[in-house]
């Protein structure tokens, strides 16, 4: 009797715990947010607005971010896309970009709340509801007045191969699916050489294509994660916040 209750008291402690450990961490990335908060970087010839978006948020939110986009398609401004495009039938590709990001594919285009589901349905009660990032054409984007700008899984992969060396894959990456995680036992890759291949790599793209581009008025729709070192870039080549 004494031990299924402390195995009942263990529980509940468990499962409060993660549950104010999960909701704390959607509070600290905005995942709760109702609204969206822009940024404007200008220069002599052309003006950047940010729209830092989150993959996983409230559908208030994204209903703020669709009226917002509304707004600066009025103002003539054309939009930047996030995307990492990969060729599935390039296994290989796939194998080495789930090594280095840690991160799955996520199902038939299932988002990231495939990946909350996967480890938290049914163990952690949110303090919202949360829902995917609708698609680009549902926020009223389409080839017209925007376009993709981001590199692909094999300019990822190749850079980092590039500058640190191959990604050599074991038997236990090709045990699973490209839709789980491998559970390999070897070290994971180190998380600043990530961030600097997934989120600098990608960032120096976006600016290089703001500086080159003929559009004067760039509104960039991209992971909130990629606004500071943006912001950096642009400041360093001559661009003031508004």
């Amino acid at each position: 009797m004494k031990k299924a209750l402390v195995l009942t008291l263990a529980s509940l402690f468990f499962t409060s715990c993660l549950n104010f450990k999960v909701n704390l961490a959607y509070e600290m990335v905005g995942a709760y947010d109702d609204s969206i908060k822009l940024s404007k970087l200008v220069n002599d010839e052309k003006e950047v607005v940010f729209i830092p978006m989150h993959h996983l948020g409230t559908k208030l939110f994204y209903d703020d971010v669709k009226t917002k986009i509304d707004s600066l398609k009025k103002a003539g401004f054309h939009f930047y896309t996030e995307e990492v495009k990969v060729d599935r039938k390039d296994t290989i590709t796939i194998r080495k970009a789930i090594k280095l990001t840690g991160i799955p594919f996520s199902r038939d285009n299932s988002g990231y709340k495939h990946f909350f589901d996967s480890l938290y349905k049914h163990k952690v009660k949110l303090k919202k509801e949360l829902v995917n990032q609708p698609k680009y054409i549902e926020l009223g984007l389409d080839s017209i007045n925007s376009k993709n700008v981001d590199v692909t899984f094999k300019e990822v992969v190749g850079y980092y191969e590039k500058k640190y060396g191959e990604i050599k894959l074991q038997p236990c990456d090709f045990e699973k699916s490209f839709y789980e995680k491998p559970d390999c036992k070897s070290k994971p890759i180190n998380r600043k050489i990530r961030e600097e291949v997934y989120l600098d790599f990608r960032n120096t793209n976006i600016v290089n294509t703001i500086v080159k581009d003929k559009y004067q008025k760039i509104a960039v729709i991209y992971g909130s994660d990629h606004f500071k070192g943006i912001e950096e870039e642009l400041l360093k080549r001559g661009f003031k916040v508004k």
